[in-house]
């Protein structure tokens, strides 16, 4: 009896903020979408004209380091009289608008507009060609926001379901945070340079390196010093399914090497190819090297694919997910940063 009255009580109250004109703050439901995808509310004779051209252009191009082609985002144009309510909850949205009121183009943005985590940017001008130039000036300012967002989805989901055991084995070893999600067994134990994650399925697997060596100088950020390091550590601690075959990363396709700040940090991200020597496994792999200054070492994150029967973009986006949880312990980043 308390609590149908309780609930009567709650009733009225809404209902009275509603007609009163109140503004009752409901949360936002959860974007819906899968890893990837982004919906573009576009006219379909728009989608078949230059900004349609331009918009497959930057969104189309190739995922870095992968050996079979891949989109970048997988693209869904839906005209503006079907974008119905239940598509406005969508991770990713980008909507394509003519106004005659404007005399030159915008691009705006809003984060959790209709549901959350989510984010939508508007392209909107005076005509097509107009919306077709802002668009592609501002095209790595975009695919810069959709990745980081989507990143930050898969490390606060990593996060959310994190192995406490690991992540402490991880802090006690390296005196580093780094959170891995549940589901992960540790391939390698005993070494305390060097730890070995992985998850399995029928299929395929994700693995998860961290390792150390010592800080000489700044010629560690170059292509051939990541690499031969690398290589050098996988040839003694990565072995296949017997001796013979150790994990090495494949050189005729070089990895590419991109030098960045991630909270502070500054770090190197090597994005490549990865093969079995004397064995026919390989997939894509990424890493990133930071200098830990307090320490003098190079401190290396890194995760690898194998899945040979699919598609890998996105199995890369969840292992980034996993690598962007990374802070020196205490997130000492001032002590750790390095111009």
């Amino acid at each position: 009896m308390k609590r149908l009255l309780c609930a009567s009580i709650i009733a009225i109250v809404l209902m009275s903020a509603v007609s009163c004109g109140g503004n009752v703050n409901l949360p936002k439901p959860g974007a819906t979408g899968k890893i990837g995808e982004l919906l573009v509310i576009i006219e379909n004779n728009h989608w078949d004209s230059e900004v349609g051209d331009t918009i497959r252009s930057i969104f189309e191009k190739p995922y870095p380091g992968l050996a079979q082609p891949e989109k970048f985002y997988t693209l869904i144009p839906v005209a503006n009289s079907s974008f119905l309510p239940v598509m406005q909850k969508h991770r990713n949205i980008l909507l394509i608008s003519i106004s005659t009121e404007l005399s030159e183009p915008k691009l705006t943005i809003k984060h959790d507009h209709w549901a959350t985590p989510q984010i939508v940017l508007n392209a909107i001008g005076p005509d097509i060609s107009s919306i077709a130039k802002i668009l592609s000036d501002k095209r790595e300012y975009m695919i810069t926001l959709y990745e980081q967002a989507e990143l930050e989805r898969q490390s606060k989901n990593v996060k959310a379901f994190s192995d406490t055991t690991i992540n402490q084995t991880i802090k006690k070893r390296f005196y580093i945070d780094l959170h891995v999600p549940s589901g992960y067994y540790t391939v390698m134990r005993n070494d305390a340079g060097f730890i070995w994650l992985e998850t399995r399925s029928n299929h395929n697997s994700i693995g998860v390196f961290v390792y150390s060596y010592p800080f000489v100088d700044d010629s560690t950020f170059t292509v051939n010093y990541l690499v031969n390091k690398r290589d050098s550590i996988m040839k003694e601690k990565v072995h296949g399914a017997r001796d013979s075959s150790w994990m090495t990363t494949t050189k005729l396709i070089m990895p590419e090497l991109e030098i960045k700040k991630f909270n502070g940090l500054l770090y190197g991200e090597l994005r490549g190819l990865w093969e079995l020597v004397n064995d026919y496994m390989g997939g894509p792999f990424v890493s990133r090297s930071y200098i830990d200054l307090n320490r003098r070492r190079i401190i290396t994150v890194e995760g690898y694919i194998y899945a040979p029967r699919f598609d890998k973009r996105d199995y890369v986006r969840r292992v980034m997910g996993i690598i962007n949880t990374f802070s020196f312990d205490g997130d000492k980043t001032k002590d750790n940063s390095h111009d």
